[in-house]
């Protein structure tokens, strides 16, 4: 709670708002959390949430997407007082709700990629194609012996599952160093090296998600053992 508030403080002194809560009979029933990307001029949807299931099917999420769809529409300094050319989100998946893919398509929002259902946009200018940089992991030399877990301040779970992954490459090599990198407030640790993933192993990206106890842990020892 404590990183996330710090985050949210930042953003907001750097961009102004950045979600939108719904409410019934003065109870927050449904949040909505997004940010500028002025670099990109893109805003990017980072989750839609409505937490309790008797509020599901309501329309809450479609009245908060729309109420962020009015407001990107008005010019604003960071885009040089100009619109963003789209909002950009990954649908992930929470098991057990409506599939967020779904949902978003249902909004109009488009795939940047045919082979990829998640990775959604909608254009606010009209003509645009989102067609995002195609970046690879490019570990650094002093990544050697090393664990490099990224995590994303804007998302409690992210920081859940940072240290969940730490406590896994303990488990199995309890001597290796590990440094947690913050997303935001180290952005030119993670432009060194492209396309981050959650976690890095020895320059090795690590692929398996870490619910996978038995094969994350196999990848980590795998990943110690190389040296090329």
């Amino acid at each position: 709670m404590g990183a996330k508030k710090k985050w949210a403080t930042q953003v907001m002194e750097r961009y102004g708002s950045i979600a939108k809560l719904a409410y019934s009979n003065s109870e927050p029933v449904g949040l909505i959390q997004y940010q500028p990307k002025p670099e990109e001029r893109i805003v990017t949807i980072d989750c839609i949430f409505v937490p309790e299931e008797q509020n599901l099917r309501k329309g809450i999420g479609k009245s908060l997407l729309e109420a962020v769809i009015e407001d990107v529409k008005e010019p604003r300094p960071i885009f040089s007082d100009d619109i963003p050319l789209a909002l950009v989100t990954w649908a992930f998946e929470v098991p057990g709700r409506y599939a967020q893919k779904k949902f978003y398509r249902k909004m109009k929002f488009k795939r940047v990629k045919k082979g990829n259902p998640f990775l959604l946009y909608y254009p606010l200018k009209k003509g645009y194609i989102h067609r995002p940089k195609e970046e690879r992991f490019r570990p650094q030399e002093e990544d050697r012996g090393k664990a490099l877990i990224f995590y994303d301040p804007s998302c409690p779970f992210s920081l859940i599952f940072s240290e969940r992954m730490k406590a896994l490459i303990r488990e199995v090599a309890p001597h290796v160093p590990i440094r947690m990198i913050n997303k935001f407030e180290e952005p030119e640790e993670v432009e060194r090296r492209g396309k981050v993933p959650a976690c890095a192993v020895n320059g090795k990206s690590i692929e398996t998600f870490f619910m996978d106890k038995e094969n994350f842990q196999k990848e980590v020892r795998k990943a110690l053992r190389h040296s090329g």
